[in-house]
């Protein structure tokens, strides 16, 4: 625990497009201090390390070697997550890593499995779960406000096209299908309200990107069982003519969240002739709340608040969405114990 209640942060991953856009949320927490960045480009690791006059690296190894790093938030490209995860964990730093948590349960598997051995930490930055409007449909959704959830639904409507033409997405050996990359928010905010998922069918067509563009499913839809005897529906495109949308309802017995394309507001429908507006502050990601909760996690040695173990079950629900779309045959996800 760090006597100054504040916990010694290194990142690595800084996108040549934003380069400080994981670093200076760091710096902004009152309970966290930035002492390393690394990049495997020195461009933006040497310009994040001289603006906050600390170490910076392009050799992930060799940071991991500086010895006053307690906590490493992990922001590089899918692929690299279990290995840099494990890799932090087995030299006793703890780690909060960006999503997914991993591409394969074999992956997942073994970075559980260096956290237990290793007696750190580790969180995973299911981001959306800290946005107000997610965090009023779980409050709603605990409370009983809406009574019975009988169905909930989400999409992940995003033309990331040229992100996917350009840049790493596109790679086979990324993984970066609909359900594992941006889609695994909605997944994730489903099973966090909803419970368990104990089945899943999922469907896909390939309209919009070639296979050389992307070798993937472009569009994939699921429907979803989950233990509670409550039924699903989860949708993601990667190529749609239209703005970015994520749309999230749940409904209940009582009651109904629905939340559209408005990210800074819901509304909850509770009778049939009665929607009562929630006005909502902050939009978008906010990576601040994550990095907080987790560094106060280390500093007082209790649980992350979105732990790996938690979200792995998340990502075997993705995992099992991608197994189906192969197979065309339903599928359970492998199920691990919180």
């Amino acid at each position: 625990m760090s006597e100054t209640l504040r916990t010694r942060c290194a990142v690595v991953g800084l996108s040549p497009r934003s380069p400080f856009g994981r670093a200076k949320p760091v710096t902004e927490q009152p309970n966290t201090e930035l002492v390393a960045v690394c990049d495997i480009l020195e461009e933006p690791a040497r310009t994040v390390g001289e603006e906050y006059g600390i170490p910076w690296y392009t050799d992930y190894e060799e940071m991991l070697k500086q010895d006053d790093i307690e906590m490493v938030f992990i922001a590089t490209p899918d692929a690299e997550h279990a290995r840099q995860s494990i890799a932090a964990l087995e030299s006793g730093i703890h780690v909060l890593c960006e999503k997914p948590m991993a591409i394969s349960i074999e992956e997942v598997r073994a970075m559980l499995a260096a956290e237990e051995k290793s007696g750190c930490k580790l969180g995973i930055n299911q981001v959306l779960r800290t946005n107000p409007r997610m965090v009023e449909a779980k409050r709603l959704a605990d409370s009983g406000y809406l009574g019975d959830l009988f169905f909930g639904e989400a999409d992940y409507v995003h033309n990331i096209s040229n992100l996917i033409r350009t840049g790493w997405r596109g790679r086979r050996e990324q993984n970066h299908t609909p359900f594992i990359g941006g889609g695994c928010h909605m997944i994730d905010l489903l099973r966090w309200c909803m419970g368990e998922v104990v089945e899943i069918h999922a469907y896909g067509s390939k309209k919009c990107l070639t296979d050389e563009e992307y070798p993937f499913m472009d569009c994939a839809i699921s429907v979803l069982k989950f233990e509670s005897g409550a039924c699903g529906k989860f949708g993601t495109t990667y190529g749609c003519q239209r703005p970015s949308f994520r749309n999230f309802m749940l409904y209940g017995t009582e009651g109904t969240y629905l939340s559209g394309r408005e990210f800074d507001r819901i509304r909850l429908n509770d009778s049939l002739d009665d929607i009562i507006k929630v006005e909502l502050p902050v939009k978008g990601h906010p990576y601040g709340p994550v990095i907080r909760d987790f560094a106060q996690a280390v500093i007082d040695d209790t649980a992350p608040p979105i732990s790996g173990r938690d979200v792995a079950n998340s990502v075997a629900i993705s995992l099992a969405g991608d197994l189906s779309l192969a197979t065309g045959e339903p599928q359970r996800p492998e199920r691990f114990d919180l």
